[in-house]
């Protein structure tokens, strides 16, 4: 069957959570289907072009152009029909691709990775699927809670549109696919298929060779606001009293593109702000602890994921949690106080024998639930791609 693949960014293994779940989707579909790709092309894609291109997949990019996202932006102050998230992802340019790529590839099914470039997909006759991921209407609703000013004010617009987006959306498709059923819950359509993030266990897997230091890490894309909020609230809020508990412990905060505000934090020499590292898992392996203080985000967390996949215990707040059906205080911890984080936290780092329950319990979880294989065949089952 000939797949055409719609995405706001080339999927990728190792970067943003859309560009994993679709790397993933995709080398399970290009085994058995013509799969070709479209999206918007960034500096630094070569490569992850290279490696779809290895597995048969054909690549169409478009320049993304900051002309077409402030004019398509400014559109949509005058349409609440259009999230800001999606016009900012409008392009002309791309528009006749898709149509050239519609009509000269002559796909069976279109199959689109988030809302964002939804408007770009015009004048089709195939069924489409599109994997919301998360639902952008709780992402934006839970930043303007968290949020001030004329920030609060545009998330609060922003998770409006967003959220009767996804409604309309999902109504008219064919089939579409979220990772959690929190979100699922939010959005309040029965006809959305939840299916979980999976974990690449040739990569992320308890590595006795690496000593577990008293560290903490916390991993994420370090230019996202809900992963910024996180970090902040962890240092205002917990790491004095840890660091009074603990002697000697470190923090590690691992992810790409450190915000200003997050780079000073190495101003406390236990602090290390790493930026993008080869290795996830190293650093995972390195760890005592590792930490998803989320205050605002939506969907299901890879940075949890990874580490119980390590066999690190993880220590979260409700929304860190998400979607994720781990069982709080076996498989994880929960703390959403500062008082309770901290203690959780310390009690870990403090308990070897309690440490190593909760890690193995977290792994076990992971093992059962997160298999991108399985995962991955239920969404072709779901596609009629079998």
């Amino acid at each position: 069957m000939k797949i055409l693949v719609v995405c706001p960014r080339i999927p990728a293994k190792n970067k943003n959570g859309d560009q994993v779940l679709s790397y993933h989707r995709l080398c399970h579909l290009a085994k058995s289907h013509n799969v070709h790709i479209l999206c918007f092309s960034f500096d630094g894609d070569n490569s992850d072009k290279r490696s779809l291109e290895l597995l048969g997949i054909v690549v169409h990019q478009v320049p993304w152009r900051l002309i077409y996202a402030i004019w398509f932006s400014w559109k949509a102050l005058f349409n609440d029909a259009i999230p800001f998230q999606c016009a900012f992802y409008t392009s002309i340019s791309f528009q006749k691709l898709f149509s050239a790529v519609i009509r000269n590839f002559e796909p069976d099914i279109l199959y689109s990775v988030t809302i964002r470039t939804i408007p770009n997909i015009i004048d089709f006759k195939e069924p489409l699927y599109v994997d919301l991921v998360d639902s952008m209407g709780l992402n934006f609703e839970r930043r303007s809670n968290a949020a001030h000013g004329l920030k609060k004010f545009f998330f609060k617009i922003e998770a409006k549109r967003a959220l009767s987006f996804e409604r309309s959306l999902a109504l008219k498709v064919k089939k579409s696919f979220l990772v959690s059923a929190l979100d699922k819950e939010y959005i309040g359509l029965p006809n959305i298929v939840v299916l979980p993030l999976g974990i690449d266990f040739c990569n992320f897997f308890p590595n006795p060779q690496f000593t577990r230091d008293p560290v903490i890490v916390f991993s994420g894309n370090m230019f996202y606001s809900p992963n910024i909020e996180a970090v902040l609230w962890f240092i205002r809020w917990c790491w004095q009293a840890i660091k009074l508990n603990v002697p000697g412990v470190k923090l590690v905060i691992v992810g790409s593109n450190p915000a200003p505000s997050i780079k000073k934090l190495e101003l406390d020499a236990r602090i290390k702000v790493t930026g993008r590292v080869e290795s996830m898992a190293k650093v995972l392996n390195s760890s005592q602890v590792a930490i998803a203080p989320m205050q605002s985000g939506s969907g299901m967390q890879f940075k949890v994921l990874e580490a119980m996949a390590c066999s690190v215990p993880v220590v979260a707040t409700t929304v860190g949690l998400g979607g994720i059906g781990a069982v709080p205080g076996r498989d994880i911890l929960i703390g959403d106080t500062p008082e309770d984080f901290i203690r959780l936290v310390v009690k870990l780092l403090k308990d070897p024998i309690y440490r190593l329950s909760i890690a193995e319990a977290g792994c076990e979880y992971a093992l059962k639930n997160n298999q991108w294989n399985v995962i991955n065949k239920i969404f072709s089952f779901e596609c009629d791609l079998l």
